[in-house]
């Protein structure tokens, strides 16, 4: 209990981190800065406003300088951070790899909430998200005596990535190269387990992708012509299929 205790303390701390993040992002903005301004708004944030949760309750989910509402988002990602960081240490377990997911959740977070609000997945994260988050999971494979499942991942992930890459062609743009590009993480990070697992994520995101699709469209909530960003659909799904499959391992059914 100590242990899920901990890890979603430190998520709602990385969280925080998130939201600026985020924040940063969806202004273009330098994202250096981003625990230095309040989420939402740009202001610059004081010594409690640093603290996750603890700035939207002192600030009442506001800003106080701005006088305007700051959007509910930014709360629910440093929820949601501690949430799935709990869940990585259920899941996982307290091994060399745990790392590696605690950086897979954090990155493809951010990237499901800026695709969602700005229907973009943009390079300066995900490319060397990617990158690091790979070199900690081979460091992981290696202490964790796994480094044979390694190729298995990285083959998943290219797998994903031109199974995307061949739709983004056929379907002129359908799939954006944002999507392409994010795949590729995914697939490593679900297919590190077991191949399959990376093909029930990719199965998986065009399933809930079609089905909140179809209930848009049923309570008109958007027209056949709207897009419908698919990145948090694909991390979703990666999510769960991972989560899934890796809970063969804790005696879940």
């Amino acid at each position: 209990m100590g242990a899920y205790l901990a890890a979603g303390v430190l998520g709602l701390a990385v969280g925080r981190f998130l939201s600026g993040l985020i924040h940063a992002a969806l202004q273009e903005a330098p994202l250096g800065g981003a625990m230095r301004r309040l989420p939402g708004c740009g202001c610059r944030a004081g010594l409690w406003d640093r603290l996750p949760l603890v700035w939207w309750i002192r600030n009442r989910g506001g800003c106080r300088r701005g006088g305007h509402t700051v959007d509910a988002v930014y709360p629910v990602v440093e929820l949601l951070t501690g949430g799935l960081f709990a869940a990585a240490v259920f899941f996982v377990g307290l091994v060399w790899s745990l790392p590696a997911y605690l950086w897979f959740v954090s990155v493809t977070a951010s990237l499901g909430f800026i695709d969602f609000r700005r229907r973009l997945i943009p390079n300066r994260i995900l490319l060397p998200g990617t990158a690091a988050g790979i070199v900690l999971l081979a460091a992981g494979a290696v202490l964790d005596d796994r480094l044979g499942d390694l190729p298995e991942a990285l083959s998943s992930g290219l797998g994903y990535f031109l199974v995307l890459l061949a739709m983004n062609v056929l379907a002129r743009g359908a799939i954006g190269m944002g999507d392409v590009k994010l795949a590729f993480m995914l697939g490593v990070f679900a297919g590190y387990d077991r191949w399959e697992t990376a093909v029930t994520a990719g199965i998986g995101a065009f399933a809930l992708a079609g089905a909140a699709s179809v209930l848009l469209l049923v309570f008109r909530l958007r027209s056949r012509t709207d897009f419908i960003p698919f990145g948090p659909f694909m991390v979703a799904a990666a999510w769960t299929a991972a989560a899934w499959s890796l809970a063969s391992g804790t005696g879940l059914p």
